[in-house]
């Protein structure tokens, strides 16, 4: 492959420019690691007394408190943080959203032109620069930050909420979020000219916890779903009948049920899902008109997504949006998979009586993400020294899946840089031998100068 045929991406968040300096961490990226694309995002942060901010790195809803960054930030591997806007918004752009514009505060004016700088620098270093934003979840500009109380969350078939979610998505059917998304596009492509692309995170319903999957019924997806040609009410009736047969089924002989057909055409759960991606589909093709709108064409629309087969219980259809955005990105962070296999395991038990060794057979055999992980038990957050389960055939099987269904769009991985250097070189490496032409880094703080020395041989020897 040509060098142009390819392309190297990392997300860096602002506060490693802000602690380590933007010349520091550009000198790393580029020079030693190779990188042609920046993606970051439009907050800032300074360390705060532990549980009066946000964790970094994430808990994941309580699963990962034992991670640590690779990299320190402001001397400490893990800390507590207070954040704000990197630009002060404009008030007047939100009047019609149900939510408030991000939170701009003093930080914001110590700090905020950090973001700018290093946008400004990865440009003057011949880098394409994006930033990220969280699709679904105001105000959106990082992933622990989030206000879910407007009472706009996605209902299941029951008409309940989930609690507990490791994300805070709104229903994505709600108008409110689309106004909301419109303005803050707005917003940022005023105070960021420069930016070539928004990259969209989690523009789905994330399948962690498994009664997520019977989402959405939120009044405002039943009345979007049914504009869109689906018998909204019909489905939930079905799906309620469906879920009490499959309990039946399950606890009766969980060996004998293969979920892979229940997911077949015409069946309750197959009508269940295609409905989810109608209203997953509808809401990226919205936000992706935002972006063309406002930005008339010039700013590029990446799309981040679960990978094969969680895509299609999260409500990406890559065959179905191929075309929409400019590129999908499929995001390998497989220190999640366990933690997600072993929630439906643990979750199908108590509700079924099953012994969780039995649900666990049924469940790892359908998802087959984590080939190293051949008991129960092996489903656990990695620590930050532990190899992670997903194996390398798991790992290249899904790059092929989804890049199989992507003609039109650009199709990219994200590896994930936690965990001990010589298991994400083993998973840099797998994804490199698939066929995938663009990889991006998620996230900086988890390179130690040894991985990025040694990630940046690997990448130039395979590009």
């Amino acid at each position: 492959m040509s060098i142009e045929q390819t392309s190297l991406g990392i997300t860096i968040m602002p506060d490693y420019a802000q602690s380590e300096g933007v010349d520091a961490v550009l000198e790393n990226i580029v020079d030693r690691l190779g990188c042609t694309v920046l993606c970051t995002t439009p907050s800032v942060a300074e360390p705060c007394p532990e549980g009066s901010g946000v964790r970094e790195p994430p808990a994941d809803a309580g699963a990962g408190l034992g991670r640590t960054l690779d990299r320190p930030l402001w001397g400490n591997t893990a800390l507590w943080m207070r954040t704000a806007a990197s630009f002060r918004p404009d008030p007047a752009l939100y009047r019609d959203s149900l939510y408030s514009p991000p939170l701009a505060e003093p930080l914001t004016d110590r700090e905020g032109g950090t973001v700018a700088r290093l946008l400004a620098g990865a440009k003057r270093a011949g880098m394409s620069v994006q930033l990220q934003l969280m699709a679904a979840a105001p105000p959106g500009l990082r992933v622990q930050c989030r206000d879910d109380d407007t009472g706009e969350q996605p209902l299941t078939i029951y008409g309940k909420p989930v609690p507990g979610r490791v994300d805070a998505n709104v229903s994505l059917a709600s108008q409110g979020l689309r106004r909301y998304m419109r303005a803050l596009v707005i917003d940022l492509l005023a105070n960021y000219p420069d930016c070539d692309a928004l990259r969209f995170d989690w523009p789905e319903y994330p399948p962690y916890a498994p009664d997520s999957l019977l989402f959405d019924f939120s009044p405002a997806a039943v009345k979007r779903g049914q504009e869109l040609g689906h018998d909204v009410e019909a489905i939930r009736a079905r799906a309620l009948e469906g879920v009490q047969a499959l309990s039946r089924r399950f606890a009766a002989a969980p060996e004998a049920v293969d979920f892979e057909a229940l997911l077949a055409q015409g069946s309750w759960a197959a009508e269940l899902l295609a409905f989810r991606a109608a209203i997953v589909g509808d809401y990226v093709r919205d936000l992706t008109a935002i972006v063309r709108d406002v930005s008339g064409g010039r700013v590029g629309v990446v799309m981040q997504a679960f990978p094969p087969p969680m895509n299609r219980l999260s409500g990406f259809d890559f065959a179905g949006i191929d075309g929409v955005a400019d590129e999908v990105a499929v995001k390998h962070y497989t220190m999640h998979w366990p933690m997600i296999e072993r929630n439906y395991v643990e979750r199908l038990a108590q509700l079924t009586g099953v012994d969780a060794d039995a649900a666990f057979a049924g469940v790892h055999r359908w998802l087959g993400l984590n080939g190293n992980a051949s008991t129960r038990d092996g489903l656990r957050y990695p620590e930050p020294d532990e190899p992670h389960p997903a194996g390398d055939d798991e790992l290249r099987r899904a790059v092929e899946s989804a890049a199989g269904e992507l003609r039109q769009s650009r199709f990219s991985t994200i590896v994930h840089g936690y965990g001990p250097l010589d298991d994400v070189e083993r998973r840099f490496r797998a994804v490199l031998e698939s066929p995938c032409r663009h990889l991006h880094l998620n996230r900086y703080g988890y390179l130690s100068d040894e991985k990025i020395a040694r990630l940046g041989v690997i990448w130039r020897a395979n590009r």
